[in-house]
């Protein structure tokens, strides 16, 4: 089949359809957007000043590479840092980890809940609407390995409508970091990326309710947890939905990486999530009003974020710990959600969604009291620092 040609089945083909769109946008948006240029120089300067600022704490010398890369000389070797990627885990653990339906069957092999959940693609399109049929509640859809922050998630998909934009999204983030497309010349990369879009594996997860908290782990062991609220605006009585979101980007781009690190645009998934509020972009929320924007939480904002250290029971500490040794990795954040945190995943109802192998920090840099400097802590334990068990920003 030709690169063009769609399949016959009128969902199928309009799904495939809008994930070509979807694609190319987001594809021009990274060449062309100078507000996605400006977040990912802040988004460097954010995680270069981090690092450098917790290796001076500790004494530890930092050398600057080419590009966004430092060394950190920790006593007994040198750690290699590029923004949120340490180099302590390998290409094939960081490979396992980006297979998100492979974690789901390693993890549930050993006891440790996951979302219910089956993998399609576009052409499989009638699984994930029989899927979608049988869960009691919404569901979430994402690209099935090699994506991060976020990208292509949809929450709250409960029709075919919200189904068919969800593939989409999901689609097209999944073909754009798709594997097969990092190599060869541009235009072999590029026509890999829309290539694949029909066949880019997808998950589609039962939605489980409960507060989504993320565990930082360092070796098996407890680094930092928050709490992490869906990304919302508050109303000030005279602006509109639309004008509380530039200001958010205003001070995202102009924050330097500490704001939030990824410009947040109105689409179907937002409108829909400001529907189920009674809002609009051009509705004007009363003083004091919280208006979610997205449930997606990587893109929430750092004050949507709270210190959970002393909310987690240790069940669900150990849990996650055996997460990230299962996957192989040293340095995981794993993400958690459940009702109650107090109790067992079991006895909650609650899962472990995720294991990610290069976890951004900046979740944990939210300023609320109770914070801790999560680099810092790394850092000493990676060299041996004779520092106090938990060092605090």
């Amino acid at each position: 089949m030709s690169l063009m040609t769609v399949p016959a089945s009128t969902p199928i083909r309009r799904a495939h359809v809008r994930a070509c769109g979807r694609l190319l946008r987001a594809l021009v948006e990274q060449r062309l957007s100078r507000a996605d240029r400006s977040v990912r120089q802040s988004r460097s300067a954010f995680y270069r000043r981090v690092w450098t600022n917790a290796a001076a704490d500790l004494g530890l010398p930092v050398r600057r590479l080419t590009g966004d890369a430092l060394e950190i000389s920790l006593g007994t070797g040198v750690l290699t840092v590029r923004n949120t990627v340490c180099e302590l885990d390998s290409r094939e653990v960081l490979d396992r980890a980006g297979d998100k339906v492979l974690v789901h069957g390693l993890l549930s092999a050993e006891g440790i809940p996951v979302p219910a959940h089956r993998t399609f693609t576009i052409d499989s399109l009638d699984q994930a609407r029989a899927f979608l049929g049988d869960a009691p509640a919404g569901c979430v859809v994402k690209p099935a390995r090699d994506t991060a922050a976020g990208n292509g998630v949809t929450t709250g998909v409960r029709t075919v409508q919200d189904l068919l934009d969800a593939v989409a999204v999901a689609a097209a983030a999944g073909a754009k970091a798709g594997r097969s497309s990092r190599t060869g010349s541009p235009f072999t990369k590029l026509y890999a990326k829309f290539r694949d879009l029909r066949r880019v594996p997808l998950l589609i997860e039962h939605q489980v309710p409960g507060d989504n908290y993320r565990l930082l782990y360092l070796d098996g062991v407890l680094i930092d947890a928050v709490r992490r609220a869906p990304l919302s605006v508050v109303g000030d009585g005279h602006s509109t939905v639309a004008q509380l979101l530039e200001r958010l980007n205003t001070r995202r781009t102009s924050g330097g990486g500490q704001n939030g690190q990824r410009p947040v645009r109105p689409d179907t998934d937002m409108l829909r999530i400001l529907g189920e509020q009674s809002v609009t972009l051009s509705s004007v929320p009363e003083t004091g009003r919280t208006v979610v924007l997205r449930q997606a939480i990587n893109q929430n904002s750092p004050e949507d974020n709270w210190p959970a250290l002393g909310d987690l029971c240790e069940s669900i500490v150990e849990q996650g710990a055996r997460a990230g040794a299962i996957v192989g990795a040293r340095m995981v954040g794993v993400d958690v959600i459940t009702t109650d945190p107090r109790v067992p995943l079991a006895a909650s109802g609650g899962c472990v969604l995720e294991v990610n192998t290069t976890p951004g920090l900046v979740s944990h840099y939210h300023g609320h009291p109770g914070a801790v400097d999560p680099a810092k802590l790394l850092l000493q334990r990676l060299s041996g620092h004779p520092a106090s068990s938990r060092v605090t920003g």
